[in-house]
């Protein structure tokens, strides 16, 4: 039965039962058990704000929700659907009941949260059981700003570990009025995996259809997936909005970097001496024990040069000496007792100097070789006294080589600690021997035994470091050497990227393999 017959029945009945039971002396029955129900009526059923500037009030406008029905209605709230964060409801409708015949108005404002129109529903729920939800439709324009991030989301797609991608993102005014951009950050748990590589200055104004431009990196640590969140904040009504931000990084793959040392490997060693007065015992002794040095040397290669720089520009004293030249030990001899001036002191800028000076047409030239190891011996009974600290130099004359595999320092000077009883602390060289694996000895001891010399000559020979050609996760490096594993005696070393053995340095006519899962080479 309609709900239009059951009120018509109820309203013929009610005077017979009325005129009854007064007649029969009957106590008048309860509406809530007679049939009675509550019924809504809820109107207007639409309403439109027309069109509203960022600048204007907010706009008002009510509808009303009657009680139609024999009982009570009661309203249990009113949701809001669709572009719901431009209107809202002013009335509290929380718990409302209307008794038959009365009705209760409901304001509403609308604040464009968005550009353009803007559509929504207030849904009314109550406990009319044939219409529980009674619907009014809201709508307006926006004439405000509002901000476009492109694109959305923010893709890198694939990228490997430890190599930089980037993608522009365009931020954009879509509609009327001036866009203001007040802000533009990052929000995530991975610091420095995407970043804003370029940004427009701030704040930044867009008129309608005008874009600005963000260049955004992306720099994967590991091999997993990454997320965040690019944040950006306007007078756009929405103040704030997002755009997810994704990327996968991916590892290289599995590398081999290999070595086969030569049998006569090359050797290329520069001397250089302080000339003070104090220093006159030490470059006889040098001088002296020469033929020494050579002897030990020549166990390890027959394929050596050998020059003596001493003077401030760097320029040799002896010329290049090898194996073959006439008399090269007289030759030695003479020239660590020469030269010298303001840097006699300050041996490592005079290094630097003879290295930078060893191309084609050069005062050294023909000294230092591509595949030689350099070796740079140094002996003072004085603190290294450069302008600029140890590092400066040692990263020239290495940069200079090419490789940090093929320098070694060493250096006679005074002791490592503490004062000497004939030298003060060789700070500075004791630095750049240790930066390159280098041999140091203390020039108050018997720094000229055959045993030490020993140890310079080997030094002038065997390489210890071996930069790998790319960064390797730590964990996974292993080491053959003459196709045998070793597990000991060498370690990573980050700042060079590479293995230096530190036991059982492979020698002539060895063969080492380092095996590691690293990242790509980067474009």
């Amino acid at each position: 039965m309609s709900r239009l017959s059951l009120r018509h029945l109820a309203l013929v009945a009610l005077p017979l039962l009325t005129v009854a039971c007064s007649e029969q002396g009957f106590v008048a029955t309860d509406p809530k058990n007679s049939g009675a129900l509550p019924a809504i009526l809820v109107t207007p059923g639409q309403l439109d704000f027309g069109t509203v500037g960022q600048s204007d009030d907010a706009v008002v406008q009510t509808f009303t929700i009657e009680s139609v029905g024999d009982a009570d209605l009661t309203v249990s709230g009113i949701e809001l659907l669709g572009d719901s964060l431009s209107f809202t409801i002013l009335t509290d409708e929380t718990g409302v009941v209307l008794p038959p015949g009365t009705s209760q108005d409901i304001d509403v404002s609308f604040v464009p949260a968005g550009a353009y129109d803007q559509a929504a529903q207030a849904l009314v729920n109550s406990d009319d059981a044939l219409n529980p939800q009674a619907l009014v439709e809201l709508l307006g324009a926006g004439a405000v700003p509002e901000l476009s991030i492109e694109p959305d989301p923010i893709s890198f797609g694939t990228g490997f570990v430890g190599c930089l991608s980037e993608t522009d993102v365009y931020l954009s005014n879509v509609v009327a009025d001036t866009l203001v951009i007040d802000s533009i950050g990052y929000d995530g748990d991975e610091y420095g995996v995407f970043t804003e590589t370029s940004s427009p200055s701030l704040p930044l104004s867009l008129e309608p259809g005008e874009s600005g431009q963000v260049l955004l990196s992306f720099l994967p640590q590991d091999a997993v997936n990454y997320s965040g969140v690019l944040v950006v904040h306007s007078n756009d009504p929405t103040e704030e909005r997002q755009a997810d931000i994704q990327g996968l990084g991916e590892t290289g793959g599995d590398f081999t970097d290999s070595w086969e040392l030569p049998s006569d490997p090359s050797s290329d060693i520069m001397f250089l001496v302080d000339q003070s007065c104090s220093m006159d015992d030490n470059q006889s002794l040098l001088a002296t024990n020469f033929s020494t040095f050579i002897t030990s040397l020549s166990t390890y290669t027959s394929d050596w040069h050998i020059t003596v720089v001493n003077d401030d520009d760097g320029c040799n004293n002896s010329g290049v000496l090898t194996p073959f030249s006439s008399g090269y030990e007289s030759t030695f001899s003479s020239a660590v007792r020469s030269g010298g001036f303001l840097y006699t002191e300050a041996l490592l800028t005079i290094a630097a100097k003879a290295v930078d000076q060893t191309d084609s047409g050069e005062c050294n030239t023909g000294f230092m070789r591509d595949d030689a190891m350099l070796h740079i011996i140094m002996v003072s009974d004085e603190p290294e006294q450069s302008w600029d600290s140890w590092s400066t130099y040692v990263d020239r004359i290495i940069a200079k080589k090419g490789s940090a595999a093929n320098v070694r320092m060493s250096a006679i000077a005074g002791p490592e600690t503490g004062g000497g009883s004939c030298a003060e602390p060789g700070t500075g060289y004791l630095e750049a021997v240790e930066a390159t694996g280098g041999v140091y000895l203390n020039i108050c001891s018997d720094w000229a035994s055959s045993s030490n010399l020993a140890d310079l000559a080997e030094a002038s020979v065997f390489q210890d470091t071996y930069e790998l050609s790319r960064t390797p996760y730590v964990d996974t490096v292993s080491v053959e050497v003459n196709s045998s594993y070793r597990t000991t005696g060498w370690s990573y070393d980050t700042t060079q990227n590479a293995v230096v053995f530190t036991k059982m340095i492979p020698t002539e006519g060895d063969t080492v393999d380092i095996h590691y899962s690293g990242n790509a080479t980067c474009d």
